[in-house]
């Protein structure tokens, strides 16, 4: 006899409309438990029950800023936000005011290493540069030698690091895995320089992604917010993915 199949694995299997009872039934066991909210949000944005799907978001978005998780209450938003321009792109002109749409949630970001020292303008300019980005496991993100045009924040799941190994072997090197708030591809942004690594999800994987181009139109208005990426590198320039390549080399 075949196992009861979970929410969360219909879910992945994109079957929306199976997975939402299951999903409910867990979050109504577990109702303080964000990540099963998360689920059933997903499951009926796909379901197309969207103001439940939306009021889920919400509630997923206030649970994470309220316990300081910056990086997951901004993915969260990304994507109720991304959910209500699809909604409204299917209603009629007519029942919308033309102009900017009001924000999904009026709430500050939460202070977080990145952003702390952003003040609100520089902070909202580059939030609202990012774009939220899904990836399956095995999924490939960035390859080593190619060059880089953007940076990302985990906002849920991990990714794992590999380089090459010395001596032109065509073997990798398993360097390290990064999770939750971690950030990879920053220098290649910052310097230019080609990527120094390749990273791949391990599991099913959500990133905020900064463009370049979009960073520099952050830049254009809000010069401050370089000085403040620089130095955030800086501080953590021990523990970045180049760093840990550099050490591997003296070894």
């Amino acid at each position: 006899m075949p196992e009861t199949e979970t929410g969360a694995a219909l879910l992945a299997k994109r079957e929306y409309g199976r997975a939402v009872p299951l999903l409910k039934v867990e979050h109504e066991k577990y109702p303080s438990n964000p990540r099963i909210r998360l689920q059933y949000a997903d499951a009926l944005a796909g379901a197309g029950s969207i103001a439940d799907a939306l009021q889920q978001y919400a509630a997923t978005a206030k649970y994470y800023e309220d316990n300081g998780l910056t990086v997951q209450a901004i993915a969260v938003r990304k994507k109720a936000e991304k959910l209500q321009q699809q909604n409204t792109a299917k209603a009629t002109p007519a029942a919308h005011a033309p102009g900017r749409s009001e924000p999904m949630f009026d709430r500050h970001v939460p202070k977080s290493p990145l952003f702390e020292v952003l003040n609100d303008e520089e902070r909202a300019a580059l939030i609202q540069q990012m774009d939220l980005e899904q990836h399956d496991q095995g999924n490939i993100i960035i390859s080593e030698g190619d060059p880089g045009s953007s940076m990302y924040v985990i906002a849920s799941g991990e990714v794992k690091v590999y380089t090459r190994a010395a001596g032109g072997s065509g073997a990798s090197v398993y360097l390290a895995k990064l999770g939750e708030g971690e950030f990879f591809g920053e220098v290649s942004v910052l310097t230019g320089k080609p990527r120094t690594a390749t990273i791949t999800a391990s599991q099913r994987t959500e990133l905020l992604r900064l463009d370049k181009e979009k960073l520099d139109t952050a830049l254009s208005k809000y010069p401050g917010i370089r000085k403040v990426l620089d130095d955030f590198y800086k501080r953590r320039a021990k523990h970045t993915v180049e760093a840990m390549i550099e050490s591997l080399k003296k070894k």
